[in-house]
């Protein structure tokens, strides 16, 4: 190498008045894995398991503590999956629900009108909801990016001047509502006479 000093190295010597340090470094090494240098168990700790387990707990917790912020105004779309733990070929695994509130998607007058008329039964007019699912995508991660794009094609769809069905009246015939009905007070079981002279 150019401009580099050459000289020669005598390992014998370098050995002589390095094998003390290195004799130190090795022992050093050594006494880690010594199993006779170990203190004995006094069953006053975790197996390996239990202390996987106590650092599952920990990130619980450290999730638990930091504060509930809730999402933006601008986050609007809401996804649902299911998980199956231990089976990663479940059909139900990939599919995802999208739950959107109408009002928050920002459309008015006629373009709401249009809107509606083309989520069809997907609205539903009680809880002003969308509710789409799409499961045809390999993976859970595709679907919900389907999701989001039939959502963003639907809103510019409803804002395009063309023709707004103006003419067409929204039906929601689909959507039924269910009366609660009261729990019929004569089909509580009778106690006994003793019992209610009790009370």
């Amino acid at each position: 190498m150019a401009g580099r000093e050459k000289r020669k190295v005598d390992f014998k010597s370098y050995a002589r008045t390095n094998r003390k340090a290195h004799t130190e470094l090795y022992d050093e090494q050594d006494a880690v894995f010594d199993l006779e240098g170990m203190p004995a168990w006094e069953y006053d700790d975790h197996h390996t398991y239990g202390h996987l387990l106590m650092d599952s707990v920990r990130d619980v917790r450290k999730y638990h503590a930091k504060a509930f912020r809730p999402p933006a105004a601008t986050h609007c779309l809401r996804f649902e999956r299911s998980f199956t733990h231990g089976d990663k070929h479940q059909a139900e695994d990939r599919k995802v629900k999208l739950r959107v509130t109408v009002s928050q998607l920002g459309l008015k007058g006629p373009e709401l009108h249009k809107f509606l008329l083309l989520a069809g039964v997907r609205y539903n007019p009680s809880t002003d909801e969308l509710v789409m699912s799409e499961d045809r995508e390999t993976t859970s991660l595709l679907n919900k990016k389907r999701l989001a794009e039939t959502v963003s094609e639907l809103v510019a769809e409803a804002k395009k001047k063309d023709d707004m069905f103006a003419d067409v009246p929204l039906n929601f015939h689909h959507h039924k509502s269910r009366p609660r009905q009261k729990f019929p007070v004569e089909w509580l079981p009778k106690q006994p006479a003793a019992a209610a002279g009790k009370k």
